[in-house]
């Protein structure tokens, strides 16, 4: 599902309220998610996950074309664990 699907979808089920006013909340609520993880904040929200940053040491690779070994630094990644609910939902099917 892309942005302007989820859009269109709260659009349709929220019909009283603008169209301009669902996309700035959505808008807001992604903003609001990537500027806590960003700042290395959990975000926990019951019944569907958590996301939150790992840190991922950095290593040695290689260059797919060349084989030349390669530095690769350390970065943040995003990290999503499915609550309970949302795991039993996903398998009912």
């Amino acid at each position: 599902m892309k942005k302007s699907d989820l859009l269109m979808i709260l659009e349709k089920k929220f019909e009283y309220l603008p169209k301009r006013e669902v996309e700035r909340t959505l808008e807001k609520i992604l903003q609001f998610f990537s500027s806590n993880l960003s700042k290395g904040n959990r975000i926990e929200i019951r019944d569907f996950g958590t996301f939150s940053t790992r840190l991922r040491k950095s290593r040695t690779g290689r260059n797919p074309s060349t084989g030349e070994e390669i530095t690769i630094n350390e970065k943040f990644l995003i990290h999503f664990v499915p609550g309970k609910k949302l795991k039993n939902m996903v398998n009912e099917k």
